[in-house]
């Protein structure tokens, strides 16, 4: 297997509300999972390819528990990378070449892949506010916690086995969206939303 790693910028967004009751082995909030991340790389390798700077997403959709599989994804990469680096990112959000969560999910969880999408992946956070956007296929608008009297709070996750991160500030996905197909519909408001600095190898996640 290819030696990889990388360090990224991590947003995360799902159909669960605040806090994701996955995160703690408790049923989803619907009891079902429509989710997705995305990536933007800040130092990374696969192999001989340097992947500084590059960006890809992911989206799920399980009928019921996680755990229980038979999730439909599709991945989505940065379409300014390079041929090398885009069939990098493709083999690392597919599972293909290992990494924990990603070959969790991509060989045992996910039974039908979606086509990759090469896309432009916007990607812009500041202090836990911002946006992301996936080519045409999503979008998330991304806000700091607040209290009814409008207190701003940056409340903290912390999973030191955590698979997709160690340590993540909670938010609010003030709104997501997603449309691919016939599978991989889906529109949300006020929804869990996390950010987190991560950093990944071949053996998954490290920090």
């Amino acid at each position: 297997m290819t030696k990889w790693s990388f360090e990224a910028d991590y947003f995360t967004a799902c159909n669960c509300d605040w806090g994701c009751p996955c995160n703690f082995n408790a049923p989803p909030t619907e009891g079902r999972c429509m989710g997705w991340g995305a990536w933007h790389i800040t130092k990374g390798q696969f192999g001989t390819t340097q992947l500084d700077g590059t960006r890809f997403a992911l989206y799920y959709k399980f009928p019921g528990p996680v755990d229980q599989g038979q999730g439909t994804a599709s991945a989505y990469v940065d379409s300014s990378a390079t041929a090398e680096q885009r069939q990098a990112l493709e083999a690392i959000g597919t599972g293909a070449a290992g990494g924990g969560v990603f070959a969790l999910f991509g060989e045992q969880l996910v039974t039908t892949w979606l086509p990759t999408k090469f896309v432009a992946i916007e990607f812009d956070f500041r202090e836990g506010v911002g946006r992301v956007r996936i080519g045409g296929f999503g979008e998330a608008e991304c806000e700091l916690l607040s209290y009814p009297d409008g207190t701003v709070i940056r409340p903290w996750t912390e999973l030191p086995h955590g698979i997709e991160y160690k340590r993540a500030l909670m938010t609010n996905a003030k709104r997501w969206w997603w449309r691919d197909d016939a599978h991989l519909l889906a529109s949300y408001a006020n929804k869990y939303g996390a950010l987190a600095k991560v950093r990944f190898t071949q053996d998954g996640c490290v920090g």
